[in-house]
């Protein structure tokens, strides 16, 4: 048992070790400074008012507690249904 965790921590060191090399080769960010982003042929054209941004992703995040709310009440409904269910 030990010598199969020790080949296994040795396989996933390996790995690791492996993505982190990989990682750094895919993205050189250590060694200059990140202006603009790479997928930005445009970047200096671009206009970006925050306050609509920011809007925007809160109003998103909004919708997503609502939507979570009411599919933990309709849970909680479908449960209480099998509890009463099963009493009876």
């Amino acid at each position: 048992m030990v010598i199969a965790k020790k080949i296994l921590s040795t396989i996933h060191e390996t790995v690791w070790w492996i993505v982190a090399e990989l990682e750094d080769w895919l993205y050189p960010y250590e060694d200059r400074e990140v202006t603009r982003p790479l997928w930005s042929k445009d970047f200096d054209n671009l206009t970006l008012d925050q306050s609509k941004y920011l809007k925007s992703q809160i109003d998103c995040n909004n919708d997503r507690i609502v939507r979570l709310q009411n599919e933990m009440i309709f849970v909680i409904k479908e449960i209480r249904k099998l509890e009463n269910h099963g009493q009876k």
